[in-house]
C-alpha cells in the first residue's frame, strides 16, 4: 500500500489492514488542517491562541467559556430554535388586512409558490443544521460535564465539525432584516417573537462556536 493511501486513511481516522482495520483517535495530539503538521494538544489559558510553527494556522484557543457553560448556552440555543419556529417571524399589515407567518409556514409557502430549492436550501440553513449543531452539543457536553465521554464521541465531534460549517443563522437574520426593510415602505411591518428568538439564537450560537473545539478534545483526553 503507497504511502499517500495510508495517509489517506490516517485522516480519515483508520488504520490497520484489511478486515480487521479500526478506526484509531488520538485526542491528545492536534492536526494542522493547512499543513498536516501533528502537535500534543495542551490546555489554553483564556484568551491565548495556539498556531502552527510551519505554516501560521490556528491550531485552538482558549476561551473562557468551559464545558458547563458551553452546556448552558446549548440548552438556550434549543429554547430559541423552539420559539423561533413556534411564534410568528413577522406581521405585515397592509391596508388593514393583518398577515403573519412562523418560519416553517414561510419556507412551506416558499416551497408552494415553485421555489423548491429555496425553500429546500432556507429549511436547512435556517432550522436543519442549527439544530443539529445543537443536538450534538447536547449529546457531546452533556456525558462530559458529568466526568464521561459521549458514546460515539469521536463520530459526534466530526460532524459537529463538519455541520458547523453550513449553519448560516446570521446569514438568515442578514435576509430577514433586508426583506423586513424592503417591506417596511409597502405596509406596516411588526417584528414577532421568531425574529428576535433567532437574533439571540444567533449570539449563542456564535458565543458557542468561539469556544472551538479544542477543549472539548482536551477534556475527553483528561477522561
Amino acid at each position: 500500500m503507497s504511502i499517500t493511501w495510508h495517509r489517506l486513511l490516517w485522516r480519515l481516522g483508520w488504520s490497520g489492514r484489511g478486515a480487521h482495520a479500526t478506526a484509531a483517535t488520538y485526542p491528545g495530539l492536534v492536526v494542522c488542517e493547512e499543513c498536516d503538521a501533528v502537535y500534543t494538544r495542551q490546555s489554553l489559558a483564556a484568551g491565548v491562541e495556539a498556531r502552527c510553527s510551519r505554516c501560521g494556522a490556528t491550531l485552538g484557543r482558549g476561551h473562557r467559556i468551559d464545558a458547563e457553560g458551553q452546556l448552558a448556552l446549548a440548552v438556550a440555543s434549543l429554547i430559541c430554535v423552539v420559539m423561533g419556529n413556534a411564534a410568528d417571524i413577522v406581521t405585515l399589515d397592509l391596508r388593514g388586512v393583518r398577515s403573519s407567518a412562523t418560519l416553517f409556514e414561510a419556507i412551506a409557502a416558499t416551497w408552494a409558490e415553485g421555489q423548491q430549492a429555496v425553500a429546500l436550501l432556507a429549511g436547512a440553513t435556517a432550522i436543519g443544521f442549527p439544530l443539529a449543531v445543537i443536538l450534538l452539543r447536547l449529546w457531546v457536553l452533556g456525558p462530559l460535564t458529568m466526568g464521561r465521554r459521549a458514546p460515539s464521541f469521536v463520530a459526534a465531534m466530526r460532524a459537529l465539525r463538519w455541520v458547523t460549517r453550513w449553519s448560516m443563522v446570521e446569514v438568515f437574520m442578514l435576509g430577514t432584516l433586508i426583506a423586513i426593510v424592503r417591506s417596511a415602505g409597502l405596509a406596516s411591518v411588526v417584528p414577532g417573537v421568531g425574529i428576535f428568538s433567532y437574533a439571540a439564537l444567533t449570539v449563542l450560537l456564535t458565543a458557542n462556536q468561539a469556544a472551538g473545539l479544542h477543549g472539548l478534545w482536551q477534556r475527553a483526553d483528561e477522561l
